[in-house]
């Protein structure tokens, strides 16, 4: 069976030093970070990775048989040999909390190393972080592969990842023996049982790798009883060296510094032990790297940062930094606000063409709006194609669209039932449930959803990564170019099919995918952040849950109170003023960047009391959560109306709903065009 061993380690040495290669040890570390390589790679792979760690990160890289200071040994010919062997060499370094990180066959064996930890030492890892390679358990689907896999396959991968056999192919000769024994051991690689971690997966991938998919590397979720995250970074199966930085910041932020604070256990294999299902305010560390203009509270997620209550009192326009560098006036109290979003002579939206966290206006000011994407438009522009999409996003249209919603929410749900315990809420249903009904809206290909999602995810992000943005931007106008051309061509029952029908002649073809563009950007991604709140919100407050599910809150209601409490979208849009303006006392000159924080306008006082209780009974007051005026969220009703579908579908269908981990082991996405939770487990 896999991942324990009645067996001692095959004879040999098994000292840390000989296995760990590129380890800067330290004396007292908060986290030790094991790399393991891929098929064939080397230590050497993770040598900058030493200047990138935060103080106080011991890095060390396993180096396999056959290879570096051990090239003289033969390469081990089984899994279980090759686990066992490294896990033995691990145990001196348990006094401190232990993640591992694996790419490709690295994850393999990191997995295996892990189940050894926590099954013979009883430690379960800080976290597993893998990489470029699907869960364990899919090895064993299928027929096994051919082991005569073709030499130029395995030459060519290793060609990718290696610069020096590229600049000197003759070594590819030395180095081949060792390569095909690292695919012949991935290759035979079957396990008979595969059992979960208590540890959190993190699993990492290449947006552009055709050898792993999301779908793959979302199959890592069944391999832990903890949180699990996914990310994926530009580039393909190599992307490590290329966005070496920002992983190495995502591996350290996903093993929680080494606190332990992703629920697994830390030196000496201490179990975290989950809070009660019913405690809504987990304190949570703050994290001053967040800006201000984003934070949420560091005792309640759903809540704004405390700083805004005083400033609201106190300083209720105040100077803020976006991650571009950029500096901003930030407006706290709702009448402000207000004001500020519905004045669009003076407040103008052009700043946001480069993106929803704009630079510094460059010296020849912003380029042209992009066609057809209106929220950056002048008035007259913008208001011309909002005519145009009102009729589409309706009431009445949104009322149109429940059988279809109720259809999707019905099929995750019966998939989650069938699947059993544990399930993901936001990859189970808040995701795929919104995105599928709006892709369908537009008349996009549900083939289509993850290339488009990997692009909006990056076009969301509020750092600073022009470059990727950029390349996702021109992606998309690829796509949508392309789909505007089958739509001229046949018109379909759709959003995009109605506007060439009806306003074909009034608009081209890059205001058309312009459109489109605009509609993605603004569309399904606030509805998936605020409905994985929602249902989050209500496991943390059974009394308000008890009220969904037994029908005694009336659904409009719930649903306003939910967007209006949650307030996903922190500002909305950057403004620029156009003239010297004054907002509660303080003078603003023409040109300089005001938003508008609308968690913190949706809690003030002066629109109602007891804004910062979650009731799903309460009259709606008039928040700002979806704008206002000639910036009122286009979608609101589509929202709306999804919300009173979903949220007491998935309360009545499982009413023993609970959390898997602490609230403190949630991880949260403040830095992102819509505010939520990245992922959701649950039994029940």
């Amino acid at each position: 069976m896999t991942g324990v061993s009645a067996r001692e380690p095959a004879p040999g040495r098994t000292d840390t030093s000989r296995w760990l290669l590129r380890r800067r040890v330290l004396p007292d570390p908060a986290l030790r970070l094991v790399c393991f390589p891929h098929a064939g790679g080397a230590a050497t792979f993770f040598h900058g990775w030493q200047d990138r760690v935060p103080p106080g990160t011991e890095v060390g890289a396993i180096c396999y048989p056959g290879r570096q200071n051990r090239i003289a040994e033969p390469p081990l010919t089984s899994m279980t040999d090759l686990a066992d062997q490294i896990h033995a060499a691990l145990r001196g370094l348990l006094d401190r909390p232990l993640a591992l990180f694996g790419h490709s066959m690295g994850a393999v064996v990191a997995y295996e190393v892990a189940v050894r930890l926590t099954e013979r030492d009883g430690v379960a890892p800080a976290a597993l972080l893998v990489s470029g390679h699907a869960a364990p358990y899919l090895c064993a689907a299928g027929q096994p592969p051919d082991t005569g896999e073709d030499d130029r396959e395995i030459a060519a991968l290793a060609m990718a990842a290696d610069p020096a056999l590229r600049r000197s192919p003759e070594l590819l000769d030395l180095v081949m023996p060792v390569l095909r024994a690292d695919h012949a051991l991935l290759r035979a690689y079957r396990p008979a049982r595969t059992p979960r971690l208590a540890s959190p997966i993190a699993a990492f991938r290449g947006a552009d790798d055709a050898r792993a998919t999301e779908q793959d590397m979302r199959s890592w979720r069944a391999m832990t009883g903890s949180a699990f995250r996914y990310r994926a970074l530009p580039g393909d199966h190599f992307y490590l060296s290329g966005q070496e930085t920002r992983l190495v910041a995502e591996v350290v932020a996903a093993c929680g510094g080494g606190t332990g604070a992703d629920g697994a256990g830390g030196a000496g294999g201490t179990p975290h032990t989950p809070d009660a299902p019913h405690a809504p305010h987990t304190p949570r560390a703050p994290d001053s790297a967040v800006p201000l203009f984003v934070r949420r509270s560091a005792v309640c997620p759903f809540d704004p940062a405390e700083e805004f209550a005083r400033l609201r009192e106190e300083r209720p326009v105040v100077r803020t930094t976006l991650p571009t560098g950029a500096r901003a006036w930030m407006v706290t109290r709702y009448a402000d606000a207000r004001r500020v979003i519905a004045d669009q002579r003076r407040f103008s939206s052009r700043a946001a063409v480069n993106g929803p966290v704009p630079p510094p206006e460059p010296p020849g000011g912003f380029p042209p709006p992009r066609p057809g994407v209106f929220y950056t438009s002048g008035p007259r522009e913008h208001a011309r194609i909002r005519r145009m999409l009102n009729s589409e996003f309706s009431a009445q249209r949104a009322r149109a669209l429940v059988p279809r919603a109720e259809a999707l929410a019905d099929r995750h749900l019966d998939a989650i039932e069938r699947g059993g315990p544990p399930a993901d809420l936001v990859a189970d249903f808040a995701l795929p449930v919104p995105r599928l009904l709006f892709l369908e809206l537009l008349g996009i290909p549900e083939r289509d959803a993850e290339r488009l999602h990997r692009d909006l995810a990056l076009l969301h992000d509020f750092h600073p990564v022009h470059q990727a943005q950029e390349g996702a931007f021109r992606r998309l106008d690829d796509y949508l170019r392309g789909l505007v051309g089958s739509v001229r061509a046949a018109s379909g029952d759709n959003v995009l099919g109605r506007l060439a029908t009806s306003h074909g002649g009034e608009l081209s073809d890059a205001e058309l995918a312009g459109i489109a563009c605009q509609l993605l950007l603004a569309g399904y991604a606030t509805i998936t952040g605020t409905l994985g709140l929602s249902l989050l919100a209500l496991l943390l407050d059974p009394g308000q849950a008890a009220l969904v599910r037994d029908g005694r809150a009336r659904t409009d209601r719930m649903a306003e109170e939910l967007i209006r409490y949650l307030s996903v979208v922190a500002f909305g849009k950057v403004f620029q003023t156009t003239e010297d303006v004054t907002i509660a006392g303080q003078d603003i000159a023409a040109g300089e960047y005001v938003l508008c924080s609308l968690p913190s306008a949706n809690r003030d006082r002066e629109l109602a009391d007891g804004l910062d209780r979650l009731d799903v009974t309460r009259e709606p007051p008039h928040h700002l959560a979806l704008g206002f005026g000639a910036h009122h969220c286009l979608g609101a009703e589509l929202a709306r109306m999804e919300l009173r579908v979903c949220v007491p579908r998935v309360l009545r269908r499982l009413p023993s709903l609970r959390l898997r981990v602490p609230v403190g082991a949630l991880r949260f996405t403040p830095l992102n065009a819509a505010y939520g939770v990245e992922a959701l487990p649950v039994e029940w």
